[in-house]
C-alpha cells in the first residue's frame, strides 16, 4: 500500500457524518410531508440554493421554505425526493454532502408515478449551536429544465 493510502486523514467522525446525512434526509421528509416549520430549522439564516442552468436561486430560510411550498402546490402534494449514493466529507465545522437524486411526481393512480428529473446535489453544511444546518446547496440537473416560478 502506498503511504497516502495508509495515512489517517483528519476529517469528520462517524457521528458527524451520520448527523449530516440526517439533515439531508430530513429535508426530503419535511418537504414531502409539508412540515414547513421543521423544514425551516434545517437551514442557516443566509442559506443559498443554486441550480445549474437556472436563473433563479433561493437565499435565506424563508425563500427555501417558499420554494418547497411551491413545489408541493404545483404537484398537488405529490412531490417526492429520493436521495442515494451519499458521501459525506469535511473537517471541523464544515461538512460537504454529495449525492444523486430523483424528483418524482407520485401521481394519483397505481403505475402512474413519473420521474420529473434526476441529477446530483452538493450540500455544504455548517455546524451551529443547534447542530448541522444547510448553508449552501448546488443542484445539477441531468435534464435541461426551465423552471419558471
Amino acid at each position: 500500500m502506498s503511504e497516502t493510502a495508509t495515512q489517517v486523514r483528519p476529517g469528520l467522525g462517524i457521528e458527524d457524518k451520520l448527523a449530516a446525512q440526517e439533515v439531508v434526509h430530513r429535508f426530503a421528509h419535511h418537504s414531502d410531508y409539508g412540515e414547513w416549520d421543521e423544514l425551516a430549522t434545517l437551514y442557516t439564516p443566509d442559506a443559498l440554493t443554486e441550480m445549474d442552468g437556472q436563473s433563479l436561486c433561493f437565499r435565506g430560510v424563508q425563500a427555501q421554505v417558499e420554494h418547497a411550498k411551491k413545489s408541493a402546490d404545483v404537484s398537488g402534494g405529490k412531490n417526492r425526493h429520493y436521495f442515494f449514493n451519499m458521501i459525506v466529507d469535511g473537517e471541523g465545522d464544515t461538512a460537504r454532502v454529495r449525492y444523486c437524486f430523483l424528483n418524482v411526481f407520485a401521481g394519483t393512480e397505481p403505475m402512474k408515478a413519473q420521474i420529473i428529473c434526476s441529477g446530483r446535489q452538493v450540500d455544504t453544511l455548517a455546524r451551529t449551536a443547534e447542530g448541522w444546518k444547510i448553508a449552501h446547496r448546488r443542484v445539477s440537473f441531468d435534464q435541461d429544465l426551465n423552471i419558471q416560478w
